[in-house]
């Protein structure tokens, strides 16, 4: 056990687990006489299939549930995974320039006390606190860790081959603080079928292996759609899986153009390969930094349907969070008595516009006059509010101060509101330049000083109200598509962009000419066999410009469209009616269908109450599930898992096999 950090359970110190050896099912046997089958009375066994971010937390939430159990009863955990507690996103073998966009003391496995009800949350290390245990510095490029430097600091966003490590280091955690009555399996391999057999489901692994289980979580995530079968040579020179990097772009050559589709966190990633990743560096000795090039650099153009860069990180603040005035739960319980559905566009994003002004009028008040008068304005804004007048109130800033509609939504034109639209290109890149670097000095003021980023976090602030009114077909079909088209892309670009200083990097890019941004929103991209490239075409200017580019780049994920295509356990699940699409008419929505518990629902309409799905497979049924969860506050993803393992253990408790060691079912 790490020095300083203790297995947070009411049942005593915890006992170490022994190393284990892979068995075999069909031998039921174990290396090692401690684990005898003749010492426990019953067996529960549990699948975890597959054991990346999600998986390593139901595992958490598996053995803290189990040292509540004072009978002696064993629980088989089996965790099925070909890469265990190694999701690619976070391999400890990529380069430290692919940073995470989360400052590191806002990341952590441990769960909150507050997201987990039915037993103890395990205590431990936040990101930050563990590579500072361990001595992690970090060097004068600003990203890379390792023992020289200066000390980590709490706001820093570390690699995230770091953070890989963080998980491995987290997962031997977890098995060397399991109670006695938890047996560990590892299962380095891929399951590849579910088969139901009446209470128990029998999972196929690809190395000939069968595991029957009596409880199954599946957390494998979504799969990336197919490469383009394409007839041409486009095939050959389009790049369709982003990951893993800088590896996807080794073919790339310095002579070459290289198109790059998207401006999110991807195409960042992208950029950085090949750019530092090819020997440039960052030059802060003077201002603004200049960037000095390697010389094997290609030329890079980016664009993306919106044309709009992702804004910056500030580094996080408590200063933004207060309780919502205008967009909350019984707002939404309000819309939904007209209409059990909702239009997003029509009856949500108002409020949460409104909400946005509330914000943005509290934040100024803070910098401006102090805790109480914001306070003060809340007070008149509840009070407006609950009377029905709050968009009438007074206090709210107006368009000319705080425009949340242009805020939320980004204009065509992202220079400032009096400029002229640009006619070509290179004034469109300028604007953009201006833009990004107005937004820069927001982001340097941070949250405290930016009255404009305090507004625009509501939309990460309030996810759990935007969840409440979007999930389980909470939106009609065609609300929930927009929303999942348009408004998930304009929240990100809010929220969830890369950190300030890698904003900076993209800008003296672009300043530098190394990257160009000039083609504007929504260029065509065609295919020129002729000429054996790529064509991209700006289509927003009077004066409109072609460029040709030898690669494309794809700067994000596609999801698979179909369950049929898919190869993991899942399409399996599917092919035999065990799971079904969420809303299989859409051409955007590329859930599996979910019960309120996670529980898949069936072809045939009925759910599998002893399998559940968590995570990015059921984005779209649920929404946000692709997130690092943080210390010391609720997360949603932490208190569903509680939830199902609890239900799980009442599940058992009912066929007579085990009691709590608590009364009420539930540690208090």
């Amino acid at each position: 056990m790490t020095p300083g950090w203790a297995w947070n359970r009411q049942l005593g110190p915890p006992m170490r687990l022994r190393s284990l050896a892979h068995y075999r099912l069909s031998g039921r046997s174990v290396m090692g006489e401690h684990y005898a089958p003749e010492q426990w009375r019953k067996c529960v066994t549990v699948a975890i299939v597959g054991l990346g971010v999600r998986g390593l937390g139901v595992l958490e939430r598996l053995i803290s549930h189990a040292s509540l159990v004072d009978e002696k009863v064993t629980f088989n955990l089996h965790l099925v995974d070909p890469n265990p507690a190694q999701p690619h996103q976070y391999d400890i073998h990529q380069p430290d320039y692919l940073l995470l966009n989360h400052a590191c003391a806002y990341v952590s496995m441990f769960p909150s006390v507050t997201s987990v009800a039915h037993a103890p949350a395990t205590s431990g290390p936040n990101l930050f606190e563990w590579a500072r245990e361990r001595g992690m510095r970090v060097a004068s490029d600003g990203f890379t860790v390792g023992g020289d430097g200066r000390q980590v600091m709490p706001n820093d966003n570390l690699p995230r081959r770091v953070f890989g490590e963080y998980l491995l280091w987290f997962h031997q955690y977890l098995r060397d603080n399991a109670p006695d009555n938890v047996r560990l399996v590892s299962h380095v391999s891929r399951a590849v079928d579910l088969q139901p057999k009446g209470d128990t489901s029998i999972l196929y692994l690809d190395n000939g292996d069968r595991v029957e289980a009596d409880y199954v979580f599946v957390t494998v995530g979504q799969l990336p759609s197919r490469a383009r079968d394409d007839q041409d040579l486009s095939a050959d020179v389009r790049i369709g899986t982003p990951y893993p990097l800088p590896g996807q772009l080794a073919s790339v050559h310095p002579s070459e153009t290289i198109a790059i589709a998207g401006l999110g966190l991807t195409a960042t990633d992208a950029i950085l390969a090949l750019t530092v990743g090819r020997g440039g560096r960052f030059d802060r000795s003077v201002v603004p930094e200049r960037y000095v090039p390697s010389g094997r650099e290609p030329r890079i153009v980016v664009f993306s349907r919106s044309g709009l860069p992702y804004r910056a990180r500030p580094a996080p603040s408590s200063v933004v969070s207060y309780e919502p005035v205008a967009f909350t739960r019984s707002a939404i319980d309000r819309l939904r008595a007209g209409t059990p559905q909702l239009d997003f566009d029509r009856d949500v994003l108002p409020l949460l516009l409104l909400e946005m002004r509330v914000a943005y009028r509290r934040a100024a008040l803070l910098q401006e006059a102090g805790a109480g008068a914001a306070e003060v304005f809340l007070l008149r804004a509840r009070a407006a509010a609950a009377a029905g007048r709050l968009h009438t109130l007074a206090d709210l800033p107006g368009p000319a101060e705080f425009d949340a509609e242009a805020a939320y939504h980004g204009t065509l034109t992202p220079g400032a509101q009096d400029s002229p639209a640009p006619i070509d290109g290179e004034a469109y890149q300028r604007s953009v330049e201006s833009w990004i670097a107005a937004d820069l000095a927001n982001a340097a003021r941070g949250f405290e000083g930016s009255p404009f980023k305090a507004a625009t976090e509501m939309c990460r602030e309030v996810r759990d109200t935007i969840r409440y009114a979007i999930e389980f077909g909470g939106l009609t079909d065609a609300s929930l598509d927009r929303f999942y088209r348009y408004h998930v892309e304009t929240i990100n670009r809010l929220v969830i962009g890369p950190e300030k200083e890698r904003s900076a990097n993209i800008l003296t890019l672009l300043r530098s000419g190394v990257v160009s941004m000039s083609l504007g929103p929504n260029p065509l991209v065609t295919w020129d066999s002729g000429a054996a490239a790529w064509s991209l075409s700006s289509t927003a200017f009077p004066v409109r410009s072609t460029i040709r580019a030898d690669w494309l780049y794809q700067g994000y994920t596609d999801r698979l469209r179909s369950l049929q295509d898919d190869t993991s356990v899942v399409g399996a699940m599917a092919r035999r009616g065990v799971l079904r699409r969420f809303k299989p008419d859409s051409a955007v929505v590329s859930s599996i269908d979910v019960d309120g518990q996670g529980h898949p629902v069936a072809e045939d309409g009925s759910t599998a109450s002893r399998i559940w799905i968590f995570g990015l497979l059921c984005e779209g049924a649920t929404f946000y599930n692709g997130y690092l969860t943080s210390p010391q506050r609720f997360e949603r993803a932490q208190f569903d898992v509680d939830h199902a393992v609890h239900e799980l253990i009442k599940s058992v408790r009912r066929e007579g096999q085990i009691t709590s060691a608590f009364e009420g079912e539930a540690c208090r």
